[in-house]
């Protein structure tokens, strides 16, 4: 095999698929990029049996062949090799970089050894655009669980209905759901878990615009755009039906200045006990947002709202309050709250299709 593309190319691709390599002590090669030249192009691919990549890059092509390169060893060389053009020549298991300013070699693992990204059999395929993708997944996200303790929260639940496209996430603390009504090609119903750490990934990786097509086979997902291919195995297992812990009725409502409460959640942090919480205290006229803590200290901080209901506190955890917050769009958003035990409903009027559910973490 043997290569010369730019350095900028070079740069762009490794350090995105570095990111899916994966560090097994039995399976050394999937700590390790695989560089393939064929049918006239260049891939670079990287997998941790679990997720994987394939990503295309231009470049003028001398000889066809495929070569293995440490991710580690590759990313630290071309972020220190300038902009500049850039000649790999692979040669049995080890590759040799050429620059106008250096000469390189790297040793590898027999390219034979690197595992077979799969072909998946698209039983249900539709494309979304790429900016509406990252904006949901931005959203709901947040509220994945971070271990796999319950396997099925630490994914994100992807369905279909009625030609609308839902992603949801919970971690039992917090409900996050986004209905997304962009899409082309969804017919068949999609019920499927896909890991947390593949929809981070993919936030990562997605283009600024342009569309992504999403295929679903029986046990893996596929999202492609341009010469950009992600696969990921889905999570076994039915998700919980959250729809059933959506209160149909709430207490207080209060709608604020997004941007404003978000100010106040931030400096109120700053005395949070080691729970990270903060109490709201409602009334249909205004909020109060405080926080106490014996060794630093406490604030008190008001703000304006328009609202109807009781009155009354109630405690959250401020991260998760901030998540919700901030992931709502619009310059205002409605806080539904139902007292200091129940799920308090976080939407906006300027993006109906969202919603934010969290639970309080004690009473007051």
């Amino acid at each position: 095999m043997k290569i010369t593309c730019t350095t900028e190319h070079l740069k762009t691709a490794v350090l995105t698929v570095e990111h899916f390599t994966g560090r097994h002590v039995t399976l050394p090669i999937l700590s390790y990029i695989l560089i393939t030249v064929k049918e006239r192009k260049i891939y670079l691919s990287a997998t941790n049996l679990e997720i994987g990549i394939e990503y295309a890059i231009p470049g003028k092509i001398q000889k066809p062949g495929t070569v293995t390169i440490p991710a580690k060893t590759l990313t630290q060389i071309i972020q220190s090799i300038p902009d500049e053009t850039i000649t790999l020549d692979g040669q049995q298991n080890k590759i040799l970089i050429h620059t106008p300013s250096s000469d390189i070699t790297i040793l590898g693992l027999d390219p034979t050894d690197f595992p077979n990204l799969p072909t998946i059999k698209k039983e249900h395929s539709f494309s979304i655009p790429a900016e509406v993708l990252t904006l949901a997944l931005h959203q709901v996200l947040p509220a994945v669980a971070p271990t796999d303790l319950k396997p099925q929260l630490s994914g994100v639940f992807m369905a279909s209905t009625d030609e609308a496209l839902v992603l949801a996430a919970t971690d039992s603390f917090r409900l996050a759901e986004k209905t997304i009504n962009h899409t082309e090609g969804l017919s068949n119903r999609i019920e499927c878990i896909v890991p947390g750490r593949t929809m981070q990934e993919l936030l990562r990786t997605l283009p600024s615009g342009g569309e992504v097509q999403v295929n679903v086979g029986e046990n893996q997902v596929v999202f492609e755009w341009n010469e950009t291919r992600i696969l990921s195995r889905l999570i076994d297992g039915a998700y919980p039906p959250y729809k059933n812990i959506i209160p149909k009725s709430y207490e207080t409502t209060i709608v604020v200045n997004r941007e404003d409460l978000l100010k106040k959640i931030r400096l109120a942090s700053v005395f949070s006990s080691r729970l990270n919480d903060v109490t709201l205290h409602v009334s249909p006229k205004e909020l109060a947002i405080t926080t106490a803590n014996a060794e630093s200290g406490g604030t008190t901080t008001r703000m304006p709202v328009k609202g109807r209901g009781a009155s009354g506190a109630v405690v959250f955890n401020y991260r998760y309050l901030w998540d919700g917050i901030e992931a709502a769009q619009g310059p205002q958003v409605t806080l539904h709250i139902n007292g200091i035990s129940g799920p308090t409903l976080i939407q906006s009027q300027a993006d109906p299709s969202f919603l934010y559910l969290l639970m309080p973490i004690r009473a007051t």
